[in-house]
């Protein structure tokens, strides 16, 4: 990909695979268009993209664990404009070479240096746009886990007047169902109600004729849609947009197609039967560097309360013959369908029906179980108005999943548009001149982070306002609403229908416990009749409870990271250097120098990541200091502040990073040769590094090193099920590749790496890999099954529970207590030597005895307590054993061994 005019990925890719002719189509229950429910992310929420060549600057950007990768820095070269998209996200793509590096969350700190809260990575000719599911790993920050370069309008691309690939669509989060779908590897869906998942393939069916009136651009999109489709690739709030790229295109562009979108996105219809697409199948990118499993801390979760919040109508909207985006005339035998959407999903037993201010009647017609109902109104004769409206709502059988029922203070009457309903036979009849002047019925708050219209925002996110008329409006100028914050909403749409949208974005310093209008200047808003609107008595407070500034910032978790260290772990000297990244629950500005006091007695001092999340300070171990495992002693974080200016309130916050990290005292050299970083398994019937497999089967292992190698000669691994893991490829990379045929007879309960030889693997400058403490277990649980000839059955490793015969246990010899003679089985089991047939562990394990009991045996006191003594091939821990307290061995000791509930669990330390 040498321009931005090429489709990126491989032409087998399913993001430039056309829809199959053997397709077939299902309708979506699209809402209505309501003029800004359909739109393009552009300005905002969109990525920024940039190509860029080897003259330009190779910056490190550091970013934490996530989506497959193992946290750290990757290098890219990037031009000097290259920074993150407007809005919260921060997203940014830039082409290196032949790789597209997709950042979110990212800001440059300087000309070499950057911050992202997460990344992903995808080869733009011989990738597919997709992440991979095994080993799991992303190829982009969607929540699909797609390149947001895949689907992305391109200006370069669409300046040639055509698209040639199928589009991305983020869809307002009521329409996502859980689940991810086709190649998407991940979903942030929760609905139930939803009408899409994640992954899943939508196109315009072919024949159906494009909308009159659509932009050049908005033809394209049109044309792109039924030709090659449109994955669902994220959620958004409140809208269902496209994607263009943000550092590109022009205001009226973009502005035309907004309003192109409500006419092409509702013509979408889930794909099914797409033979010779491409878009269940496919494995994703290459993956090179297959990180190891981490195991984050588990979120802390509360108990479930009871759902009792009232559902609510949130807007209603009319259609059928002869009604366009709810304008037309219905005469008497028409029927006009009217669509009602609710807050949530809701289910009807027994009454709905809405009354007419024309005297009419619409009738329940379906939607139940869905969070849109569809009412018929049949016109009958001498039923006649002006303009269509509600004017009471019978709802009694309408409820919600729990119950509850339709909250209906301040829901709609009118739909958008102006629909008359005209029953007169006479000629020469005229309508009543329109003097009533529209009026302000409603307002609701939407936006990322907003819910129901609660939420929390702060500095630099947006907030959209929608305020609802009584009829259709129309604007002339800019109105605008001014805040209880001090903030200004400023008109952005609506204008000819009865809703305009107004946006807020918050300032610094700006603040309220429940965002307010304070005043309405809705000067150029007029009805279609030229009447201006009268903000009387109109409604102050949008549903919900909108915090604007929110509360102080908080310290979420710290980690360590530098060369020597792996997860956290390890031991530094003097002159050392150790990478502290504190990560808060919002983006943090700084000023000043914010410090950590440790408890080694030095301090980090703030390096970078002003403007994210995530802060980085640095520790440069000193002489004399020392620590068995560091810590922040003390947070001095003076000048740190989040978006809206609030100071961190440190109450609470972690101090021990992930890991053990020891400072020593004396001067550490440098590095004199390479170390192994980790190990990772993978291959057929194995996920995260866990599985079973048989001989015969195929397992990849994974050697990481900090830095690229060069193999001469034919590098193994000896492996704890007596087999070998031959060199297959990788030199020049930091991760060599390493193919273990399974072999007859060979078995591990969890496969390990037993002895290492690496002759012949050198870094670039030469120098052997030193082994001294390379790790030697991959993540997860990989068991080497034994023969299946040999009729063994599959063992869990993790935890073996006294449950079958004892054929492997060993008793100890005769002892002797008191005056009677026992065999040590005897008195192990309480004079029931021969006889026990509760307490072995599977094929192959066996449970040996050392020490004595009190009770006199002869064995060496020394060797503590019969049960604390206990050993399973050296991998089982006094602690796993549930034992009664020291006493002679008697009823509570045999009660313990024939109890079928304990269990020996394998340590995981």
């Amino acid at each position: 990909m040498t321009s931005l005019e090429t489709r990126p990925f491989s032409a087998s890719s399913s993001w430039n695979t056309p829809v199959s002719s053997n397709a077939t189509f299902t309708k979506l229950g699209w809402p209505a268009s309501t003029g800004y429910n359909y739109s393009v992310a552009w300005d905002s929420y969109s990525p920024s993209v940039y190509v860029a060549s080897a003259s330009d600057p190779l910056v490190q950007v550091t970013y934490p664990p996530g989506w497959g990768y193992p946290g750290g820095t990757v290098s890219v070269h990037m031009p000097a404009a290259a920074n993150g998209a407007a809005g919260t996200d921060g997203e940014l793509i830039v082409i290196d070479g032949d790789i597209a590096y997709n950042f979110w969350q990212f800001n440059r700190t300087s000309n070499t240096t950057a911050s992202a809260a997460s990344f992903g990575s995808e080869n733009i000719v011989t990738g597919d746009g997709w992440g991979t599911k095994s080993p799991f790993l992303s190829a982009g920050i969607t929540a699909a886990g797609a390149s947001q370069l895949g689907g992305l309008l391109v200006k370069a691309e669409t300046d040639d007047g055509v698209i040639d690939h199928a589009l991305q669509l983020a869809v307002d989060f009521s329409l996502a169902k859980p689940g991810a779908v086709g190649q998407a590897i991940s979903s942030d869906g929760s609905n139930a109600s939803g009408i899409v998942q994640e992954g899943q393939l939508l196109a315009i069916p072919p024949g159906t004729p494009m909308p009159a009136g659509l932009s050049p651009l908005g033809q394209q999109v049109f044309k792109a849609m039924q030709t090659y489709g449109a994955y669902v690739i994220d959620v958004a709030g409140g809208t269902t947009n496209i994607r263009a790229q943000a550092n590109a295109y022009d205001d009226a562009t973009m502005t035309a197609l907004w309003h192109d979108m409500g006419n092409i996105t509702p013509l979408l219809q889930g794909v099914s039967n797409n033979s010779g697409s491409g878009s269940t199948g496919g494995t994703g990118g290459t993956v090179t560097d297959p990180p190891p499993v981490i195991t984050n801390p588990p979120p802390v979760t509360t108990q479930p309360t009871t759902d009792t919040t009232k559902p609510t109508v949130q807007w209603v909207a009319a259609n059928g013959p002869g009604v366009v985006n709810g304008t037309g005339t219905v005469k008497a035998g028409d029927t006009v369908r009217l669509t009602l959407k609710f807050s949530e999903a809701v289910d009807v037993s027994g009454t709905a029906i809405l009354s007419l201010n024309d005297k009419g009647t619409a009738k329940y017609v379906s939607g139940t179980g869905t969070d849109t109902l569809q009412f018929d109104y049949k016109v009958a004769a001498g039923e006649n108005t002006a303009d269509l409206a509600i004017s009471g709502y019978d709802l009694s059988g309408v409820k919600d999943k729990a119950g509850n029922a339709v909250d209906l203070n301040g829901a709609p009457t009118l739909p958008a548009g102006t629909l008359v309903v005209d029953t007169s036979t006479s000629t020469g009849t005229t309508t009543p001149k329109d003097t009533t002047a529209p009026t302000v019925q409603w307002i609701a708050a939407t936006g990322a982070g907003i819910t129901n219209g609660t939420g929390t925002v702060k500095a630099g996110d947006t907030v959209r306002l929608s305020v609802n008329f009584n009829e259709g409006v129309t604007v002339n100028g800019t109105p605008t609403l001014s805040l209880n914050t001090g903030g200004t909403a400023k008109y952005v749409g609506g204008a000819g229908t009865s809703t305009l949208q107004f946006d807020y974005v918050v300032k610094a310093g700006e603040k309220a416990s429940d965002l307010a209008v304070a005043g309405y200047n809705l000067k150029g808003v007029t009805d279609l009749a030229g009447n201006a609107a009268n903000a009387a008595g109109a409604p102050l407070q949008p549903a919900g409870v909108l915090a604007v500034g929110g509360s102080a910032a908080k310290v979420q978790w710290i980690a360590a990271t530098g060369t020597e260290l792996s997860n956290g772990t390890g031991t530094v000297k003097a002159g050392n250097t150790v990478r502290l990244s504190v990560n808060f629950n919002d983006v943090m500005t700084v000023s000043g120098t914010p410090t950590l006091s440790l408890n080694s007695g030095g301090t980090a001092k703030y390096v970078g990541g002003a403007g994210t999340s995530t802060l980085q300070f640095d520790y440069k171990v000193q002489a004399g200091e020392k620590a068995s495992d560091l810590e922040v002693a003390r947070y001095n974080l003076g000048g740190v502040k989040d978006r809206a200016g609030n100071a961190v309130d440190i109450a609470g916050a972690p101090h021990q990073p992930a890991g053990v990290l020891a400072v020593g005292a004396t001067t550490a050299s440098d590095p004199t040769a390479p170390k192994v970083q980790w190990i990772a398994a993978s291959g057929s019937g194995i996920s995260d590094g866990s599985g079973t497999v048989k001989a015969g089967d195929t397992v990849w292992l994974s050697v990481n090193f900090k830095d690229a190698m060069t193999v001469n000669g034919a590098p193994s691994l000896s492996l704890s099920s007596g087999g070998t893991a031959k060199y297959v490829s990788g030199s020049g990379t930091n991760t060599l590749q390493f193919k273990y045929v399974v072999g007859a007879g060979e078995s591990a309960p969890d496969l390990e790496v037993s002895g290492y030889d690496l002759k012949g693997v050198t870094d670039r400058a030469g120098k052997s890999v030193n082994i001294a403490g390379a790790p030697h277990q991959p993540a997860g649980v990989l068991t080497i099954a034994a023969d299946a000839s040999a009729g063994t059955a599959s063992v869990n490793p993790l935890a073996k529970t006294v449950a079958s015969a004892a054929s492997d246990l060993a008793p100890p010899a005769t002892v002797t207590s008191g005056t009677s003679a026992q065999t040590a089985s005897q008195q192990w089991f309480g004079g029931h030597g021969g006889s026990v047939t509760d307490a072995a562990f599977g094929s192959g394990r066996t449970l040996g005895y050392s020490g004595s009991q009190d009770g006199g045996a002869s064995a060496d006191p020394s060797q503590g307590s019969a049960m604390s003594k206990l050993a399973l091939l050296n991998q089982y821990a006094a602690s796993s054993f549930a034992t009664p307290a020291p006493t002679s061995f008697g009823a509570m000791t045999q009660a313990w061994l024939n109890s079928s509930t304990q269990t020996l669990a394998k340590p995981r330390g």
